[in-house]
């Protein structure tokens, strides 16, 4: 009897708790959809249906003239932004209001991926970001160039002697990771990551990558989990980057300093600063690990995504790229038959085509926020209505990057892929499109991306013509529990040698 009675408490207590969880939007009178017991409003994404983008920007469309919209991701109450001077607020005006991205590791707990700019907060981001940035100026950029250039010289190469490039094509993701890695592997770890080498497997250090974000992994799995359920990522026993992982990389970074210490060799790229810096400030092997490991995550995996997604927008809409190809030859007749650093910069229609392709086919759709102190927010704009949210240390906002961009209200056939609108991009309406985000935790290794990104598409299409593989699998579609837009089947096009 008495464990009827405890049963009872219990399914009594789980009832009033999810009443009071999601009536939390409803008592504060924001608007929203109705949320359903545990699941919230994302029980397609936790079912595999859809991405966490897609059910967001489902909800983006139905509120339409409301400034923002209560949903709940599970159990957690979560506001999406929809008006443009709302995530300016946040990101710029009242920065201090939300200095925290809502996910987060704390060094204890994993010290070798911890040290992402992107998952620190309060006074470890800031001390962080202050050490790191010197290290991303465009004079260090300028610096590593050379080494990015032998980098791309070798995957032309590669694709020029692939076996299929020209009949099926190649899965592109997994060739832009191998162009990605390898500068990963010489500019933040010193070492050359033979990613070339071989068409059949993929070398030791890619190997190593992987673990990271590749989709189906575990560390993807716990990724998507702890965007959803914040709470895992605070046990102290949960580490994203596997024991064995962080030992190999630690290994590597101390073979490489040791060697150069002992034989007085000084490089030019990242490690270099990094191994400079730890001499500085008294840090040591684990720290210079952990720093060089950040470029797994923006060097590696978003680079390279963000350069497939190009290369495919380029594929399917091949008139954009005799337009870019006409600029190479135009800056190789005025440097010596050199691509140089200046010239990657200096290419209208590259840059077009690379910031419409970030807009067109986003890398990822969402980034969520974490209110610090309060904050209160009421629409100016009048095609928004006249409400007022006010919002608590704790509560998570939803910044809709990638959805934004793809509003009629702000960009004309914003389903077409049109790089010419990109020639006015300055006078987008203020964070309607934010590739890199804004303010203060605006993404510090914009220029390494984008200068990887531009380099890698040039050398391509000095030396190919793409077209879409027949493997493609059409209409594209996104693996549900990844944290990108990452393409199921896999970004498949063919490369035609131009001779």
């Amino acid at each position: 009897m008495l464990g009827v009675i405890l049963i009872g408490v219990i399914l009594i207590s789980i009832y009033v708790w999810q009443k009071i969880s999601l009536s939390y939007w409803k008592r504060r009178g924001v608007p929203g959809p109705k949320p359903c017991p545990f699941v919230g409003n994302i029980g397609r994404h936790l079912i595999g249906k859809c991405t966490l983008g897609k059910i967001m920007q489902d909800i983006y469309k139905q509120y339409e003239s409301y400034p923002f919209v209560g949903l709940y991701r599970a159990t957690k109450p979560v506001l999406l932004v929809r008006d443009p001077d709302m995530i300016y607020e946040v990101l710029v005006k009242n920065f201090q209001s939300f200095r925290n991205n809502e996910f987060y590791l704390e060094q204890k707990s994993d010290q070798l991926f911890a040290h992402n700019p992107f998952l620190l907060r309060d006074k470890e981001w800031k001390d962080t970001r202050h050490l790191v940035t010197p290290g991303m100026t465009s004079g260090r950029m300028k610096a590593m160039y050379p080494i990015l250039k032998i980098v791309a010289k070798n995957f032309v190469k590669f694709i020029e002697n692939h076996p299929t490039a020209s009949t099926d094509g190649i899965e592109s993701r997994q060739l832009t990771k191998r162009l990605t890695i390898d500068y990963v592997a010489k500019s933040a770890f010193g070492i050359d990551s033979k990613s070339f080498d071989s068409y059949e497997d993929i070398s030791e250090f890619n190997k190593l990558a992987n673990q990271f974000l590749s989709p189906g992994t575990a560390f993807s799995f716990v990724f998507m989990l702890a965007q959803i359920f914040p709470v895992i990522i605070r046990m102290n026993a949960l580490k994203l980057v596997s024991k064995n992982l962080e030992s190999r990389l630690v290994e590597i970074i101390s073979e490489v300093v040791e060697y150069r210490k002992k034989n007085n060799v000084q490089g030019k790229e990242y490690l270099q600063f990094l191994i400079d810096l730890s001499e500085e400030k008294h840090f040591g092997i684990k720290t210079i690990a952990g720093h060089a490991s950040t470029f797994f995550l923006d060097a590696y995996e978003t680079t390279s995504l963000v350069l497939s997604h190009l290369l495919l927008n380029l594929a399917q809409y091949p008139e954009y790229q005799d337009k870019i190809r006409e600029e190479i030859r135009k800056h190789e007749l005025e440097n010596g038959g050199e691509l140089t650093y200046e010239a990657i910069h200096d290419m209208p229609w590259l840059d077009a085509c690379f910031y419409e392709s970030f807009r067109y086919t986003p890398a990822a759709d969402i980034q969520a926020k974490l209110c610090t102190e309060a904050f209160e927010y009421t629409p100016t704009n009048p095609d928004f209505k006249n409400m007022t949210v006010k919002l608590t240390p704790g509560d998570v906002v939803i910044l809709p990057f990638g959805i934004i961009c793809k509003d009629p209200k702000y960009f004309e056939n914003p389903n077409k892929f049109m790089p010419e609108r990109m020639f006015n991009k300055d006078q987008f309406l203020k964070s309607t499109f934010s590739p890199f985000s804004e303010g203060p935790r605006a993404c510090i290794g914009r220029r390494l991306g984008i200068m990887q990104a531009k380099l890698g598409a040039a050398v391509i299409l000095k030396n190919f013509r793409l077209s879409v593989s027949p493997k493609l699998q059409q209409p594209i579609s996104y693996y549900p529990y990844h944290p990108l837009n990452e393409v199921k089947g896999g970004f498949w096009i063919i490369y035609t040698k131009i001779e």
